[in-house]
């Protein structure tokens, strides 16, 4: 969808007629105009974008079943914010209707900056930045990971530390391609 699309479905859909700029904002920041794009909040966020509306909703709806943080549509919202702007996984794949939740949760926590005239556009700056999306939290073990030894740092007669322990679950590698989160592996080799 382009920018001028766009602003006239804002102008349709929305409750409020001075809802377009900050919205055009929100979604160029978060989607980039796409309607159907989901995103599956991993450590590295997947974008998916989907190819109708029918599939949005079933890749949205299965990614949700397995426990995967998933962000859907032109703002990319989360759950949370999906309830509060009255959306479900299915209209939130309807450009009207995302638009016009989007509309209701801009309101609302432009009320809640309780910003008067003087104020208003940093109020409406702050509340289109909160719609950013945030990177997910970084677990503190993998902030904060000990170095290895170096070979220069130990003495011939120091000896390092045999750790004969099986790695933890945390430790090892994770093969999860697809965050499902099932326990289940595969062992794939080539001839």
């Amino acid at each position: 969808m382009d920018p001028a699309a766009f602003a006239a479905l804002v102008e349709q859909c929305a409750p409020m007629p001075d809802l377009v700029r900050p919205l055009t904002a929100i979604v160029r920041q978060a989607s980039s105009f796409e309607p159907l794009l989901i995103t599956v909040q991993a450590r590295n966020p997947v974008p998916i974008q989907a190819s109708d509306r029918d599939e949005a909703i079933q890749l949205a709806t299965e990614a949700i079943a397995t426990g995967q943080p998933v962000r859907t549509g032109l703002a990319q919202l989360d759950a949370e914010e999906n309830k509060q702007a009255g959306l479900t996984v299915t209209t939130t794949f309807d450009a009207c209707k995302h638009i016009a939740g989007l509309g209701r949760l801009f309101e609302v926590r432009l009320q809640a900056a309780n910003a008067d005239a003087s104020g208003r556009g940093q109020a409406i700056a702050d509340v289109v930045a909160s719609f950013a999306i945030k990177a997910p939290a970084t677990p503190p073990e993998a902030r904060t990971r000990p170095a290895a030894p170096r070979r220069s740092d130990v003495s011939i007669g120091d000896t390092l530390p045999i750790n004969t322990s099986a790695p933890s679950a945390r430790e090892r590698p994770n093969w999860d391609v697809y965050r499902s989160g099932l326990g289940t592996s595969a062992f794939v080799y080539e001839r």
